[in-house]
């Protein structure tokens, strides 16, 4: 039985359409002031909206962004009304098991009138295709013209045009008026680029078992050697354009659409109607063909026989007609072959979700001289004061992954990780949850 691909599919992007509740209005940043959360506000609204301000959790980190108080001096916003606003969950936090229900609660809560989803993007990480296809070597005999995609006509390239050669580093197709548009690109290279390290990424990675460490992001090998792989990313973008979804029944090969479902976001509440969405968009936004044409043997036979000399009844030389190459119909085409949706598939749950926090290429550069100074100076004593700083800059790496930095999250975390390394089978929330259980007991230190 073949081993399953990790992978993992998440939320990235969630933000609502909603009116305010009547009763209740103005919800500006007072309001929610009064109602015990912490607000900060922008000195500057949206080019829709004259307010923004985000909600913070209780631990004091963005949570909801708000933008409300539509710009009525512009006729060109006239589909609002006063009580129209915006509310979008904050990355970090769609990252959780619980973002639908908790983003859903808060709505409730305060009164909120659900319109639509404004915008939704759907991600999906993997280092390569259940087909085994790598999604370089894929993405490269695309823009070569080996495949061709069917739907989204649009495509946007982005790279560098190095002297040596084109560098892409991400495909786009659609635009910013299609209901739904479609990404891939390396998202382990724009991590690395980002101001921000976005740990809750990482973390989500460790725990579906694409990397074996959410600090290092290696992955061991069968040798048990360490391997850092390229850990690659379809986005879905779904826009305010979409707003239902059609159940759609194959008869006889034919599409037979059935019945309309809302686009709502529990549509998106739990890690199986995530996948199940990414499956139904990925069968129709990420659909590719192999480029195939309609003489190709004739073609083939015809440049490797010689040509024929011939001449008319006059003496005539005779120019053979030359075979060209004729394509099919995209919809005769074979399908290539990307995903394997009938595989058994196994989605995992964060547990606790680490903070964003800015990238400190500081400790990036000590701990690199501090490991030059331990390799260069074999005193025991000047290698395990090195040491020791190194341990602590680890540790404050491995805190970020905490959700609440204490010494406790720490060692649970290492334990963790040391468990996984051994080959424990759960996933890494559960052998946090156990380790919590110890931890009630008594029994972990």
């Amino acid at each position: 039985m073949a081993k399953p691909v990790p992978r993992c599919v998440n939320i990235d992007w969630l933000e609502v359409y909603v009116l305010e509740d009547s009763q209740r209005y103005p919800c500006d940043a007072d309001y929610f002031r009064r109602a015990g959360y912490f607000v900060k506000e922008r000195d500057y609204g949206t080019r829709n909206y004259s307010q923004a301000f985000c909600i913070e959790d209780k631990h004091g980190d963005p949570w909801i962004e708000v933008r409300r108080a539509p710009q009525s001096s512009d006729t060109s916003f006239s589909g609002y009304v006063k009580e129209s606003c915006n509310l979008r969950l904050v990355n970090r936090y769609c990252y959780s098991p619980t973002a639908i229900k908790d983003f859903t609660d808060f709505l409730l809560l305060h009164g909120y009138v659900f319109k639509h989803i404004f915008r939704i993007d759907l991600c999906y990480d993997f280092t390569r295709f259940d087909s085994g296809d790598d999604p370089e070597t894929f993405a490269k005999r695309y823009i070569c013209g080996r495949y061709r995609k069917i739907n989204q006509a649009k495509i946007a390239i982005y790279g560098d045009d190095m002297w040596s050669q084109f560098e892409w580093q991400s495909l786009k197709w659609g635009n910013e008026k299609s209901m739904v548009s479609t990404k891939l690109y390396d998202k382990t290279l724009e991590l690395k680029a980002n101001k921000t390290d976005k740990t809750y990424i990482k973390y989500a990675w460790w725990n579906d078992g694409l990397i074996d460490h959410p600090i290092e992001c290696y992955k061991l090998n069968d040798a048990g050697e360490k391997t850092y792989p390229h850990i690659w990313r379809i986005e879905f973008s779904m826009k305010s354009k979409a707003r239902n979804w059609i159940t759609i029944e194959f008869q006889g090969g034919k599409k037979v659409r059935k019945k309309r479902i809302p686009h709502r976001l529990d549509m998106f509440d739990t890690k199986e109607k995530m996948w199940q969405r990414f499956e139904e968009l990925a069968f129709h936004y990420f659909r590719f063909k192999h480029k195939e044409y309609k003489n190709a043997s004739a073609f083939i036979l015809q440049k490797k026989q010689p040509p024929k000399k011939a001449v008319s009844c006059d003496g005539v030389p005779l120019v053979n007609s030359e075979i060209t190459l004729e394509l099919k119909r995209k919809y005769d085409c074979a399908d290539k072959r990307l995903f394997n949706f009938n595989l058994d598939r196994e989605f995992h749950q964060l547990d606790q979700l680490p903070k964003e926090v800015k990238k400190n290429r500081d400790d990036a550069i000590l701990r690199r001289r501090l490991i030059m100074y331990q390799q260069s100076h074999p005193d025991p004593k000047l290698y395990n004061a090195c040491q020791v700083l190194l341990d602590n800059l680890t540790r404050n790496e491995w805190l970020k992954l905490a959700e609440h930095n204490t010494h406790t999250d720490y060692v649970i975390l290492q334990r963790a990780l040391a468990m996984k390394l051994n080959h424990d089978e759960r996933t890494v929330c559960e052998i946090i949850d156990a380790l919590r259980d110890l931890l009630d007991g008594d029994s972990i230190f």
